[in-house]
């Protein structure tokens, strides 16, 4: 009898963070952020892994998993701006004396509209530890809080 207790109470809470409405069909991704984004206005280079293509962008959010950045339309254009595409992320930081290279890829593209910039997702892949804990030290400043 216990067990039953047990399982139906599992189920339910379970249950109670299971998309529904509109999200219900949606991939947890499509809807949510495993790491919170700080609202920023950094420089940075967004960088192909070749080096060979290479913009100057803005960001203006930033977090753990990844970054949001605007653009200019003409800098859409580019094969380096493709989703999916492997990227370099350069960002300039208040706290480090050298640029901190960050390894992702663009996420998702949106076109600017009546004057706004065009806006870009980068989605991280950490390979290097010292620059996630460096991100992590970024992200906790307060130098550059909006």
């Amino acid at each position: 009898m216990r067990g039953r207790a047990i399982r139906a109470s599992a189920r339910a809470s379970r249950d109670m963070f299971a998309p529904t409405g509109e999200c219900a069909g949606m991939a947890v991704r499509d809807h949510f952020r495993a790491h919170a984004r700080r609202r920023v206005d950094l420089g940075a280079t967004l960088r192909d892994r070749q080096l060979i293509e290479e913009h100057g962008v803005r960001i203006r959010d930033l977090g753990l998993g990844g970054a949001g950045i605007e653009l200019s339309e003409a800098q859409l254009a580019s094969e380096l701006l493709d989703p999916e595409a492997p990227v370099t992320l350069e960002v300039a930081t208040p706290n480090l004396w050298d640029p901190l290279s960050l390894r992702g890829r663009i996420a998702w593209i949106r076109r600017g509209a009546a004057g706004r910039p065009a806006r870009a997702g980068v989605r991280f892949e950490h390979h290097d530890a010292g620059a996630l804990y460096a991100l992590y030290q970024l992200l906790g400043a307060e130098r550059f809080d909006l």
